[in-house]
């Protein structure tokens, strides 16, 4: 359906009172005028307005009389059958977040790197809860105001974020680690710091702020390092390391679960490592929301078995 043909059909829907419907299918599912009164608690007479009301509205009585009751008419149980449907489906849109065996799309934004190391496993816990769910990857830009406009459910981020009306729990730690190709010319397991200074080096660009930090440690330990290779992917950057000589800095974890794809070695070193924090954040609000509040319970416990969490924010 097009824009246009939305449009028309909105503009039908203006004329038509949609409490009717309602009214429609408490008479035919009652199979009276009474019964279905006492089911909406209105008066009989109110019924028998809404339904005379609908056969203005509809070419077709709808109902006739029979003996002690009425029938549906053929056009009316055709029109049941599709307002039945589409009543089932408007509760459902209203009542899912209290019922978490209806269908429901999961929305986190996170940098690639952090979906590559979370996803799989909250995926996992997903589908426990309910198989019907869909977890959608948000590229992550402004963390804090990602949730706040509710743009996503979740963030899950290295920075800390400091707004009272979010709340953050870590999943994991991660460290920072030198990376070089398998059979590398001059490196093999290790790494010093004269070597560290004067490699050609990738590096990944960031707006994220504790990356940013990442960063800056690393140039205090090594300043003026040769970088000939910048992206804002991380995957791009370990891509990159396992093609050719250059030197790369990545996060140990993704490191070594990408490592039978990409072909690389962690090096050991003497300079200090530098350890960050993956963080889940949240509205607070989002507590009063019986299946966000279990999916992210979920999410906690499931990543507390690998640690412990502690919580932030």
């Amino acid at each position: 359906m097009d824009d246009k043909d939305i449009s028309a059909s909105l503009n039908k829907l203006r004329n038509l009172d949609l409490n009717l419907l309602t009214v429609f299918e408490a008479v035919y599912l009652h199979k009276g005028i009474v019964h279905a009164a006492k089911a909406l608690n209105l008066t009989p007479s109110s019924v028998s307005q809404s339904i005379q009301k609908l056969r203005n509205t509809f070419p077709d009585p709808l109902f006739i009389r029979n003996g002690q009751g009425i029938s549906p008419t053929a056009y009316a149980i055709n029109l049941h059958q599709h307002i039945s449907q589409g009543l089932s489906s408007i509760l459902t849109g209203l009542d899912f977040t209290h019922d978490n065996d209806k269908s429901r799309v999961l929305t986190i934004s996170c940098y690639p790197f952090v979906a590559l190391q979370t996803f799989p496993l909250i995926l996992k816990e997903l589908m426990k809860i309910n198989s019907n769910y869909t977890l959608k990857h948000l590229p992550l830009s402004d963390p804090e105001d990602t949730l706040i406009q509710h743009r996503a459910d979740l963030v899950i981020d290295t920075s800390p974020l400091f707004n009272k009306s979010l709340k953050g729990i870590r999943l994991m730690s991660d460290t920072a680690v030198f990376v070089c190709r398998k059979n590398h010319p001059t490196l093999d397991k290790t790494i010093t710091l004269e070597q560290a200074l004067a490699m050609p080096q990738t590096t990944v660009m960031t707006n994220a702020s504790d990356l940013k930090r990442i960063q800056f440690e690393i140039s205090g330990s090594l300043p003026d390092r040769p970088i000939v290779f910048t992206s804002y992917n991380a995957i791009n950057t370990l891509s990159m390391v396992a093609n050719t000589d250059l030197l790369g800095i990545l996060p140990r974890k993704m490191v070594e679960l990408l490592q039978k794809s990409f072909p690389v070695d962690i090096l050991e070193s003497d300079i200090p490592a530098v350890s960050f924090d993956i963080i889940m954040y949240y509205n607070k609000t989002a507590k009063s929301d019986k299946t966000l509040s279990m999916i992210i319970d979920a999410i906690k416990l499931a990543f507390s078995q690998d640690e412990p969490l502690t919580s932030s924010g």
